[in-house]
């Protein structure tokens, strides 16, 4: 979930806007504290407590409810539908590969097992009667998770889905932070 808030704020930067500015934007709290639950879930998750998982699906609503509040009040309707149109088409996807594999997600984890997040046989359905693990016998792999951040894994529908919440960041940032003069902007690149 990180990911797709840095890389908003990255964007931005780079735009020339003071991201400083973000944390001064009571509409995003909300989002925020989504994304401080998510990361309470992943931390769990990774010393063995899976007990939270059950709660992934609500996690998701609740993400997008959250961003509810910055969209009406900074009035980012255009973007907004964008970002709602790829998480329509991010979650068919999902459960279009869902419905091919019998009711079951496939899951290819490669950094998770790296750095030690996924052990092996945690998808052998103790966990979550979701996931399996992504083998030759997978219908449509390239939709499955395989997108592995360490972390989560996440499918290309996945992806889509979080692209909304960065979508609708950035257009947040960019509809309250100022933007920097362009002779303060060389300047700051002059003294790096």
């Amino acid at each position: 979930m990180l990911v797709f808030i840095l890389i908003p704020l990255l964007l931005a930067m780079l735009k020339g806007y003071k991201v400083s500015h973000v944390l001064r934007v009571l509409d995003l709290y909300p989002f925020f504290a989504v994304c401080a639950l998510h990361g309470f879930f992943v931390v769990c998750a990774w010393l063995g407590n899976h007990s939270f998982v059950v709660f992934a699906n609500a996690l998701q609503y609740f993400l997008i409810l959250s961003l509810l509040l910055p969209v009406m009040r900074r009035r980012l309707f255009v973007p907004s539908v964008v970002g709602l149109g790829l998480t329509l088409v991010g979650t068919a996807m999902n459960r279009v590969v869902i419905r091919a594999n019998g009711g079951k997600m496939p899951v290819k984890p490669t950094v998770s097992e790296w750095i030690g997040y996924y052990k092996p046989g945690q998808l052998d359905g103790a966990i979550d009667d979701l996931h399996i693990l992504l083998d030759d016998s997978a219908k449509l792999p390239f939709l499955a998770d395989y997108i592995d951040l360490g972390v989560c894994i996440l499918s290309p529908g996945d992806v889509l889905i979080h692209v909304f919440a960065s979508i609708v960041v950035y257009y947040t940032v960019k509809a309250v932070c100022p933007r920097a003069s362009r002779e303060a902007f060389r300047e700051t690149e002059e003294k790096r």
